[in-house]
């Protein structure tokens, strides 16, 4: 059987009683039925993995802990899509290894999706991101964010940018060295984004002569990165 996980964003120390909320009580005790004694691993997202068990009631004792050294190390700016494609980008980029995601409103979709609107919306988006996290067993958790556009992003925090194109004459493979994957939207970048991309020093690459989904692209080049 396998043991339970749960996600705890704090410092925790061992031999420790840590007092857990309501909703992760209820997960315990309804959902997964943990009894008073059984073990469970708790997971801070930053690289370490608590061996615990729980009292039964409403806490638990850290026994032991493992540290990970972080494995992945590739940021992913990629567009806001419709709902399903979206979040099964984001549930798949996490199970194949990201450091960081990020998300912008495609210019070419601009009429599509609202910044505030999907703003509201990562909270869900997070805990898409914290379910994948746990399922995959990761050590690491990705952080995620939202800006406004592709204008609107720092590209001067990364050092190696890789931008996915179909037409360039480059194929992307694990050789290939790269901090930042920038993917495009559904109808691909317009000549704005594409300049100041470009400005950025950025690398393009295709994926193969197949032309793939905007939630497939940026997966096949994370797949092949973090081989």
């Amino acid at each position: 059987m396998r043991t339970a996980l749960i996600f705890i964003k704090k410092k925790l120390d061992k031999n420790t009683d840590h007092f857990l909320d309501n909703s992760q009580i209820h997960y315990l005790k309804k959902v997964l039925k943990l009894k008073e004694g059984e073990p469970l691993f708790i997971h801070d997202g930053d690289g370490s993995r608590f061996i615990c068990t729980f009292d039964g009631k409403n806490a638990v004792r850290i026994n032991d802990a493992i540290t990970k050294q972080r494995k992945f190390s590739i940021t992913l700016l990629a567009p806001v899509l419709k709902k399903n494609q979206l979040e099964f980008m984001l549930q798949k980029s996490v199970e194949i290894g990201v450091k960081n995601i990020y998300l912008y409103i495609s210019k070419k979709s601009k009429h599509s999706f609202k910044f505030e609107k999907e703003e509201n919306k990562m909270k869900r988006y997070d805990d898409i991101i914290t379910s994948a996290f746990l399922q995959s067993e990761n050590f690491y958790k990705p952080d995620l964010n939202i800006v406004r556009s592709i204008t609107d992003f720092n590209f001067d925090m990364f050092r190696k940018i890789i931008v996915l194109d179909q037409y360039s004459d480059d194929f992307l493979d694990k050789k290939v060295s790269c901090d930042l994957i920038v993917s495009g939207g559904e109808y691909g970048f317009d000549d704005r984004e594409m300049k100041i991309i470009s400005k950025n020093r950025a690398s393009s690459f295709n994926l193969g002569e197949n032309i793939l989904r905007a939630e497939t692209a940026p997966l096949v080049a994370l797949s092949r990165l973090n081989n």
